[in-house]
This record gives structure tokens, C-alpha cells and sequence, in this order.
């Protein structure tokens, strides 16, 4: 059986950040994604250029969402589209802004984005595992204790949790 503190499901942009950013934090990170090959949505946004953000404020981008989207304000006060732009500058993805306040990789590839997120993540010893499909959630006490996933011989456990 193996162990971990947090298992992301998916390795698109949001679960590669949720994965980084927990790793940061000092978790032990497991990464399960049903595809053959992380991020393959990703490559084909903004038409494979990658719209990775834009330069709306928060409260201005919360106007935004629909119905009420001000329960984002707390998570956006610590990672918003300043500290997207500046992780990506670290790993060598320059940014261009484009009519409308659009962000794209100067590059114009989507591939570059997920080339910058995956090097990240794996400098902070996340676990990535393609091919694995989460098929169920163990619980127990109304509480997610972790996951069997096909591929996977054995069940994935949230330490301590």
C-alpha cells in the first residue's frame, strides 16, 4: 500500500498547480491521470497558443463569474494571474499580452506552458502516473481516506487522514 498526503485527479493546469503548490507545502504529492499523456487539453487551448490569462483585476474578473464568484476571492488573493505569469517566467516562458488583456507565450505553443508546469512539479518530486483512471473514492466517516484506481494493484491512502 502506498501513502500519500494529497492525490490530485488529473494533470491539467489545475491539478499540475494544485499539485505544485501542495508539494511546496511539504506534501508527499500523487498525481493520477486517465489520459496516456499529461495536459492534453491544454495543448490545444487558444487554438494550441495557450490563452493562459488575462490582465482583469479580481474583482473585476469575480464580476465575471457566473452566478456569484466571490467565493474565489480568498484563492485568488494568493495565486492570481501575477503569480501564473511569474511561474512560468522562472521556467523560461515569456509572455506577450494581447488585445482584449489576453496573456499568450510569446512562443505562440500551448506546448510550452505544459513543458514549464511539468518541469516544476517534478523538481518538487511529484508523482505523476498516466493511464490510471480514479475509479472510486475510499471513505470512511464521511471522509475521503483515498483511491482505487485502475492500473493501480494497490489502494492509495491519504496519510494520517
Amino acid at each position: 500500500m502506498e501513502i500519500f498526503d494529497v492525490i490530485v485527479v488529473g494533470a491539467g493546469p489545475a491539478g499540475l498547480l494544485a499539485a505544485g503548490s501542495a508539494s511546496e507545502e511539504g506534501g508527499r504529492v500523487l498525481i493520477l491521470e486517465k489520459m496516456r499523456q499529461e495536459g492534453r487539453k491544454l495543448l490545444i487551448t487558444g487554438k494550441g497558443r495557450c490563452n493562459i490569462t488575462n490582465d482583469a483585476n479580481v474583482g473585476e474578473f469575480i464580476k465575471h463569474v457566473y452566478p456569484n464568484g466571490r467565493f474565489l476571492r480568498n484563492a485568488f488573493g494568493h495565486f492570481f494571474s501575477k503569480e501564473i505569469l511569474e511561474l512560468l517566467h522562472q521556467y523560461g516562458v515569456e509572455t506577450t499580452c494581447e488585445r482584449g488583456g489576453r496573456y499568450f507565450p510569446s512562443s505562440n505553443s500551448s506546448a510550452d506552458v505544459l513543458l514549464a508546469l511539468l518541469k516544476w512539479v517534478k523538481e518538487l518530486n511529484v508523482e505523476i502516473r498516466c493511464g490510471h483512471r480514479v475509479e472510486k473514492l475510499m471513505v470512511e466517516d464521511q471522509t475521503i481516506r483515498g483511491v482505487q484506481a485502475n492500473n493501480t494493484s494497490a489502494e492509495l491512502l491519504l496519510e494520517g487522514k
